[in-house]
């Protein structure tokens, strides 16, 4: 289809594609930005820009306006397409080992990496060992492995840029009645550098709407000697928050139960009936935690927004991918799906070879 519109003589031809996708990534921002369709269809919007900048550039070539919307769209593109392969399987790579040497050998830090790695041997070392070239089960399996790669890491690209898009809020004052401040580990009785991040950033958002409260979620583990919710409302008050103004969830154990609890908080401090509707609410967490909990919620029916604390490269890059595995096993019948349907579409390929 883009070669067939880049032969194309019609320059409504190269301009309908992009404006029926950016309509369409308007509306998903409008009525829903929590899920991967903001990020996919923002991604497709970029692309069919670009096919309609590179069609119109022979009519449009002396506009000093197109010239530099183009030049834009290049960037966009080759820090879509060649900086994948250039910078991002290396600094996968570097990031990694990195993480290892600070954090300690295990599992969960292993896993930008693994993925690294496994690029590199499917996408180098792969074509040298077996023969590619020609039809046979080597070349029939490279390809299958290929689509379903596109596919997965389409999803991740998609999953990566809604998480950036939710991050993005133009007003300061967004009317907030709650700032929910989700957990993330204690140090002893102190707040970890990541959890402090976590409440520091809650406490701008709480600052940012008057009149707002701020709740700190977080039970207590095995391991720790205090309620994480707790820490980190001690925390808050040695900033000069109002104790008035602290709420303290110390039940939950993990995100969804960070937000569900939390949400039962604020109907008990609104004095609403379970499953009543809630007024908007901001959850402040790590910036690459911030897509998932925004689906959980959303998931759960409350309408909230997301802060994301800045954390540190050679960590949130590795975190950035146990989350979307997280997105994968929360959406496997969908994900089950998009594999059956790939599969099936490659054998019946294949049967008419």
């Amino acid at each position: 289809m883009p070669f067939l519109l880049l032969n194309s003589t019609d320059p409504m031809a190269y301009f309908i594609p992009f404006a029926i996708s950016l309509f369409i990534f308007i509306i998903v921002m409008l009525v829903e930005r929590r899920s991967i369709a903001s990020g996919f269809f923002f991604l497709t919007t970029i692309l069919s820009m670009g096919f309609f900048l590179l069609g119109g550039i022979r009519e449009h070539s002396g506009n000093i306006l197109f010239n530099i919307l183009f030049v834009v769209e290049a960037v966009l593109l080759f820090m879509l397409f060649v900086a994948y392969p250039l910078v991002l399987v290396p600094l996968f790579f570097v990031e990694g080992v990195i993480l290892m040497r600070r954090e300690g050998i295990k599992f969960s830090n292993l896993l930008s990496l693994f993925l690294a790695a496994l690029l590199i041997f499917f996408d180098i070392f792969y074509p040298m060992i077996f023969d590619v070239s020609r039809p046979g089960p080597s070349m029939y399996f490279y390809w299958y492995m290929t689509l379903l790669s596109l596919y997965l890491l389409l999803q991740l690209l998609s999953f990566f840029l809604s998480n950036i898009l939710n991050l993005v809020h133009i007003r300061k004052n967004l009317g907030l009645s709650y700032v929910v401040v989700l957990g993330a580990g204690l140090r002893g009785e102190e707040p970890t550098p990541l959890l402090r991040s976590r409440i520091e950033k809650g406490i701008q958002a709480y600052k940012n709407n008057p009149g707002s409260k701020i709740i700190f979620s977080g039970g207590q583990g095995s391991d720790e000697l205090l309620p994480e919710s707790h820490a980190m409302a001690n925390y808050a008050l040695g900033q000069g928050i109002p104790e008035e103004d602290i709420l303290r969830e110390d039940r939950s154990r993990n995100t969804e139960e960070n937000i569900r609890f939390s949400a039962e908080i604020m109907r008990k401090a609104e004095m609403g009936p379970k499953g009543s509707a809630l007024p908007l609410f901001a959850i402040a967490t790590s910036d690459y935690h911030v897509m998932r909990s925004l689906m959980i919620a959303r998931r759960l029916k409350l309408a909230c927004i997301g802060y994301g604390a800045r954390t540190k490269l050679y960590f949130s890059l590795n975190a950035f991918i146990r989350e979307y595995i997280g997105y994968l096993r929360d959406t496997r019948g969908r994900r089950a799906i998009g594999l059956i349907l790939i599969t099936a579409v490659y054998l019946l390929f294949l049967s008419r070879q």
